[in-house]
């Protein structure tokens, strides 16, 4: 990675972690029944979230559902993006009222916090964001987060994952419609077995992601393994594990083995979170076949020239993401957001210096020690 320092966290097992703090993520999938906020499971979560905060845990929520809701309230089932930021304005309210009201009744008082992956990846917003977080857990709040869809849709997986590295918590608990990972789609394969753990990413872990949960949401299995990907390279343990299983946050800060956890590597390399984002935000489109000599730029942070580029992968557009890989390797060695689409890249005269960029360091992460 880049060899500045982050000045957000120290490296490696040093790294400081809060244990009492934990981010649970809830999807759509999880929350809505025939289209709009089932008032049943959003009373179930907060009885579950209230039992955590009882028992001296500080939890932090993150529910998706604004937009489903608002389409309901709506009448309507628009996918234009200006339809689903109005139904996320719309949504935001009820859903966060179910969980105010939920935790109220067991004595317990919550922040709605809206904002996006930008607020977090720019020091001076994470900065006033974490303290006002911080704020709220020391004073015994329950944080309802959300991302501002009615700025711009992405995903709550991605925002979780974040948000767990900002505040240092112990774990990411990624709730879904789902019992976690399998080892093959178990929509096509009635013998697809559960994986329970994980010791550390990778894009071999990553390929097992075709057990995605259909639905109402944005997310599906792949979000999920960005999230995952994102909190675990920064030291946070992730769990994927069903919603709707008994106790399932209690029984998973007791070390009980539910759904699929995944572990941090044993030696945690200190990121900035902004090619975390860019790089694990959406799955790769394709892949850039580079000389081999690509290992050593990208081993020293340093800036991707498109003199190594061999080949064009796949079919994507300028900001997508893509993985590297190079020459009798076929596992990836970086993953990040490209500026120029395949198209442009296959067209492109071969660049014999290194002036033309193919990828910048903020905009690519490492996967040299994982993959």
């Amino acid at each position: 990675m880049h060899p500045e320092r982050n000045p957000d966290h120290a490296p490696g097992p040093a790294r400081q972690q809060y244990p009492d703090r934990i981010v649970v993520k809830v999807g759509t999938s999880s929350l809505i029944t025939d289209g709009r906020l089932d008032p049943v499971k959003a009373d179930a979560l907060a009885a579950s979230v209230a039992e955590l905060a009882h028992e001296g845990v500080r939890p932090v929520l993150v529910a998706s559902g604004a937009i489903a809701q608002g389409r309901f309230l709506l009448g309507g089932d628009g996918v234009a993006a200006e339809d689903r930021r109005l139904a996320a304005a719309v949504g935001q309210a009820p859903l966060f009222e179910a969980f105010r009201a939920g935790l109220a009744r067991r004595g317990l008082t919550a922040a709605q916090f809206l904002f996006t992956p930008l607020d977090l990846c720019d020091r001076g917003h994470r900065q006033s964001l974490r303290s006002a977080l911080e704020h709220a857990l020391d004073h015994g709040v329950v944080p309802v987060v959300n991302e501002n869809d009615a700025v711009r849709v992405r995903n709550n997986d991605v925002l979780s994952a974040l948000l767990a590295v900002v505040l240092r918590a112990r774990l990411l608990a990624l709730l879904t419609d789902v019992p976690g990972l399998y080892a093959s789609d178990p929509r096509t394969d009635p013998a697809a077995r559960l994986v329970p753990e994980v010791k550390g990413m990778s894009a071999e872990v990553e390929r097992l992601a075709g057990a995605s949960a259909g639905g109402p949401g944005t997310g599906g299995m792949v979000s999920k393994l960005g999230a995952v990907w994102i909190a675990t390279l920064a030291g946070v343990t992730a769990v994927i594990a069903n919603a709707h299983e008994p106790r399932v946050l209690q029984r998973l800060l007791a070390g009980e083995t539910v759904g699929t956890v995944v572990h941090p590597r044993a030696t945690v390399r200190e990121h900035h979170l902004e090619p975390l984002w860019r790089a694990f935000a959406a799955p790769p489109r394709g892949t850039l076949l580079c000389h081999p000599s690509a290992r050593s730029d990208i081993a020293a942070g340093r800036p991707l020239p498109l003199a190594r580029l061999v080949a064009v992968q796949g079919e994507f557009d300028g900001g997508d993401v893509v993985d590297v890989t190079a020459v009798g390797d076929p596992q990836p060695i970086a993953r990040g957001r490209v500026p120029l689409g395949s198209a442009s890249l296959s067209a492109a005269p071969a660049a014999r210096d290194d002036a033309h960029v193919l990828l910048h360091p903020s905009t690519y992460v490492s996967l040299l020690e994982v993959c």
